[in-house]
């Protein structure tokens, strides 16, 4: 078992926030551009305790470095409490899982950082998350410089955009996609998770991942003007639910709580 695939099974380990899907459609998306030549660095603009950092240091291979942009201690400039960056921990779980070698950590603000701070440091990226300060301002903020700093075919994995405690995270995303000079739209959605590339790699990506994730594919739906693949939210999402709901009709028991229930809520039976 290779270390990715170690860390795919165990990432639950590291506090954050990563669904298990979605953590392995990025892998599935990071093998990908490793098949077909697609090269380049990996960062993260919020990066925690590094769940998802670490799954993307994982999917670096050899020459390729990765960036880091968090606050970490600074956290009296986290005005809307996303997420709380340890570097210790950080390094900790990066030693733990992946290794703390090859990266670049840039403690500030991301709307203080230059796409130079980061090229200079790891080159441009072939993937690159987006998981920052939720505010509209920064998430605006944060595609135009993932944009800047992304390869030709890299892709911007978008964190919250339909998380209903951080509406900002849509505003912003909708401030960016509005600049007319601006080039990154989405091609696909996984739980809790948005994937923006340029236009003319959309179909190089949606086909691929339709093949290789044919399992979790759900359906195409237009955002923004874009077509995109969605994929995983049924089937991790909701199945849990629908398991229970079996239950409840099958089991005398869960007939009975569920009876119960709508006896108490006054509904017909």
């Amino acid at each position: 078992m290779t270390k990715l695939e170690a860390y795919l099974r165990r990432q639950r380990a590291v506090e954050g926030w990563l669904d298990p899907y979605s953590a392995r459609f990025i892998a599935a998306i990071g093998e990908l551009q490793a098949r077909e030549g697609v090269a380049g660095s990996v960062g993260e603009i919020g990066v925690h305790r590094g769940r998802l950092f670490i799954l993307l240091k994982l999917l670096a291979r050899p020459g390729e470095r990765a960036c880091a942009i968090d606050l970490f201690e600074n956290q009296d400039l986290n005005v809307d409490h996303s997420g709380n960056g340890d570097e210790a921990l950080l390094l900790a779980n990066l030693r733990r899982h992946a290794d703390d070698k090859d990266i670049a950590i840039i403690k500030r603000s991301s709307v203080e950082v230059d796409p130079a701070d980061i090229l200079t440091q790891t080159g441009r990226a072939r993937l690159f998350s987006i998981d920052g300060g939720h505010t509209a301002e920064c998430a605006r903020n944060d595609l135009a410089l993932a944009e800047r700093v992304l390869v030709d075919y890299g892709v911007a994995i978008l964190d919250d955009f339909f998380n209903q405690s951080w509406p900002d995270v849509s505003v912003g995303t909708a401030a960016y996609i509005a600049d007319p000079s601006s080039q990154l739209r989405p091609f696909a959605i996984t739980p809790n998770k948005v994937y923006l590339a340029r236009a003319h790699a959309h179909r190089f990506y949606r086909e691929a991942l339709m093949a290789s994730q044919r399992g979790y594919f759900e359906k195409e739906s237009v955002m923004f003007g874009a077509s995109v693949a969605i994929f995983g939210v049924e089937a991790e999402t909701w199945r849990p639910t629908r398991r229970l709901k079996r239950w409840a009709k099958t089991w005398s028991l869960g007939r009975r709580l569920a009876e119960a229930r709508r006896r108490a809520e006054g509904s017909p039976a």
